[in-house]
């Protein structure tokens, strides 16, 4: 991990708060949504965490259970700043939902769905997590696609989604593949090694 030694561990915990409040009351969407803004804040500006610790970061919360915007704060939190920085970071990430459910609850109990305002709005806010998501996509693509192993593993996953086959099959299928594939490649490098030697 590549770090940031002009911050302090307060200001650390502090940063993780406030971007993942951010987060959770401006990126609509979650999950690959919110990855810009996490990498923007933590990989290129801060330098806090290396590119593949995000991508690592973006394939852990996506396997386990739970709200991948939580799992993610714990994450970052974590390699951040310890155990503060995910509660931090955690804290940060439940605060704008809580308190605008809250509020809508609270001074708008007879908010019409049908009203064409908000519908409008929400088919904005949909456009625009589109594109986040399209982005966040191909840099993932870019980082974890190096052969043409990876590229049909890929194809085969996205025929499966297409087909609808449930997520967890698709998770569980990609990591046998990987636990396959990995050790297919290391027989093959440990026989040209011993190849070599003979």
């Amino acid at each position: 991990m590549s770090e940031d030694n002009t911050l302090s561990f307060p200001q650390r915990l502090w940063l993780l708060f406030f971007t993942f409040a951010k987060i959770a009351a401006l990126v609509v969407g979650g999950g690959l949504a919110m990855l810009p803004v996490i990498e923007e804040t933590f990989s290129v500006k801060k330098k806090l965490l290396t590119k593949d610790e995000i991508l690592d970061m973006v394939t852990l919360t996506q396997t386990v259970p739970g709200i991948i915007a939580a799992n993610s704060a714990v994450y970052i939190g974590m390699k951040v700043a310890g155990f503060a920085g995910a509660l931090c970071a955690l804290a940060g990430a439940i605060f704008p939902s809580f308190t605008v459910i809250v509020m809508i609850a609270w001074f708008f109990p007879g908010l019409s769905p049908d009203n064409p305002y908000y519908l409008g709005a929400f088919a904005g806010v949909r456009a625009g997590v589109t594109g986040l998501i399209v982005v966040t996509a191909y840099k993932m693509a870019k980082k974890g696609i190096t052969g043409i192993v990876e590229a049909i593993a890929v194809c085969v996953f996205f025929l499966a989604a297409m087909f609808k086959l449930h997520p967890a099959a698709i998770i569980v299928s990609g990591m046998v593949f990987g636990v396959v594939y990995t050790a297919l490649l290391k027989h093959r490098v440990t026989a040209a090694a011993k190849g070599g030697k003979s």
